[in-house]
């Protein structure tokens, strides 16, 4: 199995749009991942945030709608 390690932001040129106009992320060459993470991507509307909630909920943690929030 492959495991990402590290990211390298490699120039894009001259970017003035979201997300390359926040400055924590304009000044980024790169992440370094120290610890396993895990990447949730999807189309708006496809059950990323629904899979976090059931999660949450498996785990007796704390969830978007709890009054523990």
């Amino acid at each position: 199995m492959i495991h990402l390690r590290s990211i390298e932001l490699r120039s894009l040129g001259e970017r003035a749009d979201y997300p390359f106009s926040v400055p924590a992320i304009a000044g980024l060459t790169g992440i370094e991942f120290t610890a396993p993470v895990t990447f949730l991507v999807g189309e708006n509307g496809s059950g990323k945030s629904t899979f976090m909630e059931a999660l949450a909920i498996a785990a007796r943690s704390i969830t978007v709608g709890s009054a523990d929030a």
